[in-house]
């Protein structure tokens, strides 16, 4: 509540809760009464939930002074905790894998984490189909920025999504968008002087991953915020900003809209758009190059979301036929009743279905 919402009373909430919050060191220490050192006790906790959320100090929301109010948040040091050694090994490593398409988009964002101050704009878009090595990529320029000491941030649409990048956070979480209708939302609450503030000040890169999953109006809350919080009136306040998606894919949801509106509210509608560097990558490196049937398979997958005009046609033996959305979901749930709380049965071989 301190650190996503702006409370109106912010400066009487701690004499309301204070021995609701203190009830548990007052049970803890065997005690009867209220005293100043509960609440002191209760204050330190409150102040360190805050700095992991990404708050300041407590004094900020009105509150009085724990007892480690004046101590470093934590928020940066998380930041600043990996292994730059061991990480300078693994790039080393990676950087000889990397094909054409990807040393390309890798230099590209390398470059500008290096020179970016020569440019007015340092917003990259890299348009990547399934199965093209994006994850690789990304986490390999989080590796490259942390092993160099530098502040690199993870952030995906979903939480699954973030959950593949390394430190990666939802968009939600790190930036501290509020959870309203996606017409409301104007800002982000990060306050000037807060630790998340200094946090981003510090800030080398930020990727943010299914973006195309993101309603424009989040994107723009974010960059209205960092000019203001880091008083820099570059696109997202002068920082290396790379998102990456394919448009394929799931586009934001809207309550009650339809296709028309999802395109109006997703990344390609907004003004930064057209400001944004485009990188694409395209080669496959999920298959061998003699897997004759999945590659024919990748490929009508990238025209049934490609293909503007007429029809994609699929040979008679091309996946499974079925006739109903009931044998839909049993050819491709079979049994899931007694398996829907075990993960190994999700993480099967999905195959080709066609509902006909």
């Amino acid at each position: 509540m301190l650190v996503f919402s702006d409370l109106e009373n912010q400066s009487g909430i701690w004499e309301e809760t204070k021995d609701l919050f203190a009830s548990d060191y007052l049970h803890i220490n065997n005690l009867t009464e209220y005293n100043d050192e509960i609440y002191l006790d209760a204050l330190d906790d409150i102040q360190k939930h805050v700095w992991n959320c990404g708050g300041g100090s407590i004094t900020e929301y009105g509150l009085p002074p724990s007892r480690g109010g004046e101590k470093t948040s934590n928020v940066v040091r998380r930041e600043r905790s990996y292994n730059k050694e061991k990480l300078k090994e693994e790039v080393a490593q990676k950087e000889l894998l990397l094909n054409d398409k990807q040393k390309q988009v890798y230099d590209a964002v390398m470059y500008r984490v290096h020179f970016g101050h020569r440019y007015k704009n340092n917003g990259i878009f890299v348009n990547a189909a399934g199965g093209t090595g994006k994850s690789f990529v990304l986490n390999m320029l989080l590796d490259s920025v942390r092993s160099q000491g530098k502040i690199a941030l993870a952030v995906a649409s979903s939480g699954i999504a973030a959950t593949v990048l390394k430190g990666g956070r939802t968009a939600h979480n790190i930036f501290k968008i509020p959870l309203m209708e996606y017409n409301e939302v104007r800002s982000c609450s990060i306050k000037k002087n807060s630790e998340l503030a200094k946090l981003l000040e510090l800030t080398s890169l930020i990727v943010w991953d299914l973006v195309v999953m993101a309603n424009k109006n989040t994107l723009t809350a974010l960059d209205i915020t960092l000019r203001d919080v880091l008083e820099n009136e570059k696109f997202m306040g002068g920082k290396v900003f790379v998102c990456a998606g394919d448009f394929r894919q799931i586009l934001p949801v809207i309550r009650g809209g339809g296709k028309n509106e999802e395109l109006e509210h997703c990344i390609k509608s907004s003004y930064m758009w057209n400001d944004l560097t485009k990188l694409e990558l395209t080669e496959n490196v999920r298959l061998k190059k003699d897997d004759t049937k999945n590659i024919l398979f990748a490929q009508k997958l990238l025209q049934l979301g490609s293909q503007s005009e007429g029809p994609v046609e699929f040979d008679e033996d091309f996946g499974v036929r079925v006739k109903s959305r009931q044998e839909l979901v049993d050819k491709v749930y079979d049994d899931i009743e007694n398996n829907h709380l075990n993960a190994s049965y999700f993480e099967k071989t999905s195959y080709s279905i066609t509902y006909e």
